[in-house]
């Protein structure tokens, strides 16, 4: 490639030399970036632009950029560099902290786009117990939802000995907002709350940030963990010992920004290997703690409205006075959280303010205050530190003189003082140690300081072991101890037996339980209680198919035998269909295959059923926001089928529903033997043409040609050595989907 200078109308000083413009190749550091860049030489000193700068990864402040926007080279802090006119390039030689570090990891992953859909949701689960007057009891949800958002209400009927009632608990409408990061919702609602207050019931309107629509951002401060490389070469992130991240690594300084799996404390260890297998190691603490907020991020949420009573006992009680609560929260920096909380209504009013403040490698601390407009304070105050051999979370509040919140108004009265403490520590490679304390002042339970201690250990691979014990030191007969061993007879078989004491009396518990198969089967569990003076057997058997669950039980109390059974499930309205399926709470799709029955349908490479005689089926408990891989089986497909896809990639809205269409479609073809008129095959490689598709093709090996559109009447147009011809055939029905058809003859001239 060659370089040119080229001259410039200008000079800077009007005396010698013009400045000129030159593009030239850019080496740094000895390494070849494979860049050229723009440059101003004047009488040998080169300047390029600020941009120029940063594309070839190195920091300019903009004072140093003249008025035309050049920077100078011989400007640039731990730069220098060698201009090679001959050779087109310049060499720089640049010091670390002069470099934009390279940005190596995963995290910052593409968001998939959200799939909406159209559809109604009908939820239920029913309850039968017929040996106690006929109690039949039925929870219902039903929910539409559109691109515009999700209409959900919620209720209970109850039947009991003539006494027949409904009871509506929820009726909401809300809509998700993922580019901004915001729900709203109108209609009931809970209020959002701080580790130091207390969330409401409220009827009105909710607006708050929701990070739940961004699966793939993570909220909490993680490390930069970087370092540099002489030369190009790989690189090695390792987090406890475990390897997090493996990849290659340019020249200079690097960051990789890979989210470690770690809660609390540890260290990471950065492997550098260059060329020659040499190994350079660097190994940096850590501490993370997912309640911080990463520097910049806003958390809130508001809510105005009135606040409800006697939830689950009235369908339509609501506080006459209009209430309105906020909390707030934002990371000021990676090692600050600070959070604000007010509450407002007649006779309430909270203001509050509280701090996370992480300790350099020592744990977090948090503090918080509040006042009440009624003349009294709560305070709070907590720490924890979280290692791989030593574990404690100590959280205490309290409340002094009339403090009174909006979840006191509703009949929950103000605990006057909570104090909690573990402490945890690991014994070997299976086993833990935990203590803890409760001491809790509640002006309705009473007083109760609860201390306990538990021990557990795994015994090989299928067995463990539980000791634990506790006291209420606030009443001074109840205590209790147990020692439980569960052993794993295979994948889904568990057996358990736990012998102890409770307030005196001997205890003695034994199941044998058989988990339900993900993709439908049979699950059942059995087991015997005694303790003091009352002994109890039951017997469950579960069934989980595609169109929902059911359960039966029995159950021996001191005699008294009793049976319950239940079921639940759903029915969807979508894709203009009317299906039932297994309950669903979050979101899901229809798989839609145009009518194809017996496929089957996989999520995430894992078989869950076939589709129906329609060619639906449902596909509950997806991730929403997130992508979602949904595959049909092509193998039991029919030969003479076209498929545009076997996977699709879905990503349903919360709370709704998305159609996953495959586009499946099946075509009358077969293979044609043509010959020419003394009835020898056609030479292999000869074009013909199907007249009425258009369709175009080449004769093989013994004249056989494969067309894919034939109709009832078709022509064939070849082109031999010998001259055009034309071929005509009259399609007969096969059992065969792919059949061998002819041999017919190709003579003449086409029309």
């Amino acid at each position: 490639m060659a370089f040119v200078l080229v001259p410039t109308a200008h000079a800077d000083d009007g005396a010698a030399s013009p400045v000129q413009t030159t593009y030239l190749e850019v080496m740094l550091n000895g390494v070849t970036t494979g860049a050229v860049a723009r440059f101003a030489e004047n009488g040998g000193a080169l300047s390029t632009p600020i941009e120029e700068l940063g594309e070839l990864g190195l920091r300019a402040d903009p004072a140093l950029a003249g008025p035309n926007g050049m920077v100078p080279l011989d400007r640039l802090p731990g730069v220098t560099y060698r201009y090679e006119p001959g050779m087109q390039r310049v060499y720089l030689n640049v010091e670390d902290s002069q470099r934009l570090p390279a940005q190596l990891g995963t995290r910052g992953r593409v968001r998939p786009p959200v799939t909406h859909g159209y559809g109604f949701v009908l939820n239920y689960e029913a309850y039968a117990q017929p040996d106690t007057g006929n109690e039949l009891g039925l929870y219902t949800e039903q929910r539409f939802f559109h691109p515009g958002g999700v209409f959900s209400n919620t209720g209970v009927s109850t039947f009991y000995n003539g006494n027949n009632r409904y009871l509506r608990l929820d009726t909401s409408w809300s809509h998700a907002d993922p580019t901004g990061l915001q729900s709203i919702q109108i209609g009931d609602a809970i209020t959002g709350a701080l580790p130091w207050s207390r969330p409401v019931r409220i009827g009105g309107i909710q607006i708050r940030r929701n990070f739940g629509l961004r699966p793939d951002l993570i909220t909490y401060p993680l490390p930069a963990l970087g370092g540099s490389a002489a030369v190009p070469g790989a690189v090695d992130l390792y987090i406890n010992n475990v390897r997090q991240y493996t990849g290659q690594v340019p020249s200079g300084p690097f960051v990789i920004n890979n989210a470690p799996a770690l809660s609390g404390a540890g260290q990471a260890t950065i492997v550098v290997r260059d060329a020659l297998g040499r190994d350079v190691s660097t190994t940096v603490p850590l501490y993370i703690d997912s309640r911080l907020l990463a520097k910049g991020l806003f958390d809130y949420s508001f809510e105005a409205g009135f606040a409800r009573t006697s939830y689950g006992i009235d369908s339509f009680r609501y506080d006459t006075a209009p209430a309105a609560s906020g909390s707030v929260r934002y990371g000021l920096s990676d090692a600050i959280t600070l959070e604000g909380h007010g509450e407002a209504s007649r006779g309430v009013g909270i203001a509050g303010a509280g701090v996370l403040f992480k300790l350099p490698l020592t744990g977090v601390l948090n503090l918080s205050t509040s006042t009440s407009a009624s003349g009294g304070q709560q305070l709070g105050l907590g720490y924890q530190w979280r290692t791989p051999a030593f574990s404690i979370d100590v959280q205490g509040t309290r409340a002094f003189g009339d403090y009174k919140d909006l979840a006191a108004s509703t009949g929950a009265p103000m605990p006057s003082a909570l104090y909690r403490g573990t402490v945890s520590v690991p014994l070997g490679r299976s086993g833990n140690v935990a203590a803890s304390y409760v001491n809790l002042s509640d002006p309705i339970y009473g007083a109760a300081r609860i201390g306990s201690l538990a021990w557990t250990a795994q015994l090989g691979r299928r067995a463990a072991f539980t000791a634990s014990t506790y006291r209420d030191f606030a009443a001074g007969s109840s205590y209790g101890v147990s020692l439980s061993l569960t052993f794993l007879i295979d994948n889904a078989t568990t057996a358990s037996s736990t012998v102890g004491r409770e307030g005196g009396n001997p205890t003695m518990i034994g199941a044998v339980s058989h988990t339900v198969p993900y993709e439908g089967g049979w699950g059942w569990q059995v087991g015997g209680q005694r303790g003091g003076d009352m002994w109890r057997g039951f017997a469950q058997t579960n069934l989980r198919g595609r169109y929902g669950e059911a359960y039966a039980a029995v159950q021996d109390l001191q005699g008294r035998v009793t049976t319950a059974f239940g079921a639940s499930g759903s029915l969807v309205a979508m894709d203009g269909t009317v299906m039932a399926g297994r309950r669903i709470d979050q979101s899901f799709a229809l798989v839609s295959t145009g009518g194809v029955p017996d496929l089957p349908v996989l999520v995430e490479n894992r078989r869950i059923g076939t589709t129906d005689g329609g060619g639906h089926f449902l596909v509950p408990n997806l991730l929403p926001y997130d992508a979602n891989r949904i595959e049909i089986d092509a193998l039991n497909l029919p030969i003479n089928t076209r498929l545009s896809s076997t996977r699709l990639s879905i990503a349903p809205a919360l709370q709704s529903g998305a159609v996953a269409a495959f586009s499946i479609q099946s075509f009358r073809g077969g293979q044609v033997v043509l010959t020419d008129a003394a009835g020898a095959p056609l030479t292999a490689g000869t074009a013909v043409l199907h007249v009425e598709s258009g369709d175009r093709t080449v004769v093989g090996y013994d004249g056989l040609a494969f067309f894919e559109s034939l109709r009832d009447d078709n022509t064939f147009r070849a082109d031999p050595e010998q001259g055009p011809c034309t071929a005509r055939l009259r399609y007969a029905a096969s059992s065969d989907p792919l059949p061998r058809l002819g041999p017919i003859a190709c003579v003449g001239s086409p029309p």
